[in-house]
């Protein structure tokens, strides 16, 4: 049986960690490509979305952020160039939100910055089935806050 120590010793080496992992590629991306990590993730979730775009309400769930903060980011990477925001043709109902070339462009460069930064860190040295463990725990973790 794991004992209390132990749970909180686990709880604040992964709650740090994570923490200075996050610090470490937005400090990175922002060095290199003046990116924010959040601003990233907007990229990667619109990237994902394809040429279809994504609906500001899908995208403000994936990626963890209020309404206004969202709006604030998305117009952010629209002055830059990054992205574009167009009417839904199909129900006329809100927007969708597009990447743009430049957009697409950028976001290639700094996904590798993320990637080499993930894999360098984190990634390589550990096990199949360490990484089994990490993917079953986490989506498991997920579904508690999807259902809770």
């Amino acid at each position: 049986m794991i004992g209390r120590d132990a749970r909180g010793r686990a709880w604040e080496v992964y709650f740090t960690t994570t923490a200075r992992l996050s610090n470490r590629i937005e400090s990175e991306l922002k060095n290199s490509h003046k990116i924010s990590l959040p601003e990233y993730n907007v990229l990667l979730q619109v990237s994902r979305a394809g040429k279809d775009g994504i609906r500001p309400s899908v995208l403000a769930r994936h990626v963890v952020f209020s309404p206004s903060r969202l709006t604030h980011t998305v117009n952010r990477l629209i002055a830059r160039g990054f992205l574009s925001r167009t009417s839904c043709s199909e129900d006329g109902r809100g927007g969708l939100i597009h990447l743009t070339n430049e957009g697409a462009e950028h976001f290639k460069q700094t996904a590798l910055i993320h990637r080499n930064i993930v894999r360098s860190l984190v990634l390589d040295d550990l096990s199949e089935e360490e990484i089994e463990v990490l993917d079953r725990m986490f989506t498991r973790i997920s579904r508690r806050i999807d259902n809770s």
